[in-house]
């Protein structure tokens, strides 16, 4: 893997755009194991985005954007689609952006897509508003999902940002992660053709892709959890010592946990996990929850220096913020554990 510390200091800041980062992880090879063509299994691809959101919760979070992306495209992709994205996926000449989040909770059945297509002999016109997506530079490839205007169908597309009707709204100054090119997409009429429709199948399609989906973020949650605790563990502090051997604990058996899901997902033919769902949301939500603990007591070690805006800690604080309102939020993990109940 490209050597990161360089990052670590300057992410601290956080007005470092990924993009050129995450190019070189890509070319690099470190987001391609898990695909079709790889001889490493999907689990190596989570532990190498762990070990980048360990640098920098923002690149680990791009990594996995992209990592996403060119699965979707090589497992649901039409031949066309593959033939002109695939290969600069896979390179790093295209970066890659999952934008599902309104998708997955419409398939969930808690809120209906805020977008819309109409099929034309020439393909489909969609129309609606995203939300919120990452990796949003000129040329990138998108995927989301929308549902028929005048009926029940949906389906998944793929788009790229600066096509006609593809309209991005940049976030503003966000309370962190200000490097991944995060912003809102209006969709205005845009044309599609009949080849960017990925599936009509969006139920199987989630089967499939959701527990890859989760193991891979919570990867992400499981390298800021280890930076954090590493780093109050070099603090002498013996108030915290408890604490800190508590949360030591519940890391190493999530770690377990997280191995074992992530081998079970090792074969890139396999239609979705032998367990169901319900162990990959329950691992992502603990993950999540235990990053904002820990980053918190790290707080409390380190003291008033980590409390700085530049410092490592107080970064590591405002990442962990972020997993309570990133796809899916920690209230709809909540609400689908509360279901499978």
């Amino acid at each position: 893997m490209p050597d990161l510390s360089q990052i670590a200091h300057v992410a601290n800041q956080d007005p470092i755009d990924m993009s050129d980062l995450l190019r070189d992880l890509v070319e690099a090879g470190h987001a391609s194991h898990g695909l079709e063509t790889s001889t490493h299994p999907i689990s190596s691809q989570a532990f190498a985005i762990a070990d980048a959101a360990a640098q920098s919760l923002a690149c680990g979070f791009v990594l996995w954007s992209h990592r996403m992306t060119t699965e979707y495209v090589e497992r649901f992709g039409s031949a066309q689609l593959q033939a002109e994205f695939l290969a600069d996926l896979k390179s790093g000449k295209r970066i890659g952006s999952t934008a599902l989040a309104t998708a997955l909770v419409d398939n969930s059945g808690a809120k209906e897509l805020p977008i819309t297509f109409v099929e034309t002999e020439a393909g489909y016109v969609i129309d609606g508003h995203i939300p919120w997506a990452s990796n949003l530079r000129p040329g990138t490839l998108v995927v989301f999902g929308a549902r028929e205007l005048d009926g029940d169908r949906r389906g998944l597309f793929a788009s790229t940002v600066g096509s006609a009707g593809f309209v991005v709204k940049p976030a503003g100054e966000l309370l962190g992660l200000n490097g991944t090119s995060a912003g809102s997409i209006r969709l205005e009429s845009h044309a599609v053709s009949h080849s960017q429709l990925l599936t009509d199948d969006c139920p199987a399609f989630f089967r499939a892709m959701r527990p890859r989906f989760l193991i891979l973020q919570s990867a992400f949650c499981l390298g800021l959890v280890r930076a954090s605790l590493a780093a109050a563990f070099e603090e002498v502090a013996p108030s915290f010592e408890f604490k800190l051997a508590e949360s030591s604990r519940r890391l190493e058996a999530l770690e377990a946990q997280f191995q074992i899901l992530a081998d079970e997902l090792a074969e890139f033919q396999l239609k979705g996990p032998s367990s169901g769902p319900a162990p990959y949301v329950s691992l992502r939500l603990e993950l999540a929850v235990l990053a904002q603990e820990v980053t918190r007591l790290e707080l409390a070690t380190v003291g008033g220096r980590g409390y700085f805006v530049t410092h490592p800690t107080s970064r590591r604080v405002r990442e962990s913020l972020f997993l309570s309102v990133q796809a899916p939020t920690e209230g709809a993990l909540r609400w689908e554990l509360q279901q499978f109940s």
